[in-house]
């Protein structure tokens, strides 16, 4: 038969080792739910800011569509910004802001050059009919900002 007389404090040591055990293991999975947290919401701003690159592609090629002199009469290398005027994409050169204060897009315009095969390369003759417009997409992420570029070519098809 056992003496419980002897046996007075273990209980106690028992409940406190539990309790610890339980507040490690509590603060563990509430570490684990705000590290899943950030990265849904850096996934959110992934997709959003990929939204918008896309966004400002289809308005160049909306302003390309309406008349192609709306990109020939634009600069290289110079940052331009869609925006919305008279229901319709415009393209200019001045900085309209950041979207929902997050935020802030642009494209530039690059020169095409084509080999002699035809074929768009870094040398070669310059094809007037053809520019190469990367658009980006820059927003501040826990003190450091993140970046989306896309990039497609253009050309004069009418």
């Amino acid at each position: 038969m056992k003496n419980y007389k002897q046996q007075k404090g273990i209980g106690m040591i028992e409940v406190i080792v539990s309790l610890a055990v339980i507040t490690t293991a509590f603060w563990g999975f509430l570490e684990l739910a705000k590290f899943g947290l950030k990265i849904q919401e850096e996934s959110q701003a992934k997709i959003e800011a990929s939204g918008l690159a896309s966004e400002t592609i289809e308005a160049v090629r909306a302003a390309r569509d309406e008349n192609w002199d709306n990109l020939a009469n634009l600069s290289f290398e110079t940052r331009y910004y869609p925006i919305i005027s008279e229901n319709k994409w415009t393209l200019t050169p001045t900085n309209p802001g950041s979207i929902n204060g997050i935020y802030d897009r642009w494209f530039v315009l690059e020169r095409v050059y084509r080999d002699a095969n035809d074929n768009i390369g870094s040398l070669g003759a310059e094809d007037f009919l053809t520019k190469k417009i990367t658009a980006t997409v820059e927003w501040n992420n826990r003190e450091k900002t993140e970046q989306i570029n896309l990039t497609t070519y253009l050309t004069n098809w009418k």
